[in-house]
């Protein structure tokens, strides 16, 4: 009962800052929503023929790529709702750089309508931790938002602190594919006991796979069973690149975009 009421208040306050200054989607500009239709419609989904572990291209038929079947990595899944670009980027700027935090709503749903959900057997909804140095500096952490709205649209428990980052790193637009993955080694700790789970790990864009691949040790090193990565964007041309992560003595090195 209480739940629907706070979702009827909060109905009623968006609907009130809607009539007072009406949404405009953040790519074209129409006055509608931030994300408008036509704009989701053109958005370039991920075809189904790349590789489900890291969404690199593959040939037709093929659900692994050459370099995950010699190396399977951490991450047991990748699921990218769309390639970055146009509205895609428009939508993850506004809500990474332009603190349009609402947005996290509309690209929530969207993500959630993934297939992936089909048959996917869930555990938990985590998201992609930020440093608590980045998290003053910015207020929040868009993957936090993304993962929320995911969760809430699949029914699934979301977990904010499931995970924590350890240190501080450079933005990592800044840094090259190997500066990437030293500078992510060993950076997050889980916080719980995720015996035998299937985890969902969210967040805004993968580009090299370092962030995503570093959570899901910290989560296997949690006890998790599987986990398997949803983001909003898939960055890259499909191009190899090198990817490190820290797993075990034996193991420690993974080819991937």
């Amino acid at each position: 009962m209480r739940s629907s009421l706070v979702k009827t208040a909060t109905d009623a306050v968006q609907a009130a800052v809607d009539f007072i200054m009406p949404l405009v989607c953040v790519h074209c500009g129409t006055e509608s929503s931030l994300l408008c239709t036509d704009c989701i419609e053109d958005a370039n989904k991920v075809p189904d023929n790349v590789c489900r572990t890291c969404a690199a291209p593959t040939a037709e038929y093929l659900n692994f790529c050459g370099d995950c079947i010699a190396l399977p990595p951490p991450l047991d899944r990748l699921v990218p709702a769309y390639r970055y670009g146009g509205a895609v980027r428009s939508a993850v700027h506004a809500l990474k750089y332009r603190h349009m935090t609402a947005i996290a709503t509309v690209m929530g749903e969207l993500m959630a309508e993934h297939k992936f959900f089909r048959r996917a057997k869930l555990d938990c909804v985590v998201p992609v931790p930020v440093h608590k140095d980045r998290l003053r500096e910015r207020g929040y952490n868009q993957a936090a938002l993304l993962a929320r709205s995911v969760a809430d649209n699949i029914e699934l428990q979301y977990i904010s602190d499931a995970l924590t980052k350890t240190r501080a790193t450079a933005s990592q637009v800044e840094l090259t594919w190997h500066e990437r993955s030293l500078s992510l080694t060993n950076a997050f700790v889980a916080n719980y006991d995720f015996e035998d789970a299937h985890v969902l790990l969210v967040d805004d864009v993968s580009t090299s796979g370092n962030t995503l691949m570093n959570c899901a040790v910290a989560l296997k090193r949690a006890g998790a069973r599987r986990v398997s990565g949803l983001v909003f964007a898939k960055e890259g041309d499909g191009e190899s690149a090198e990817v490190e992560y820290q797993s075990s003595p034996t193991r420690s090195r993974y080819s991937s975009t």
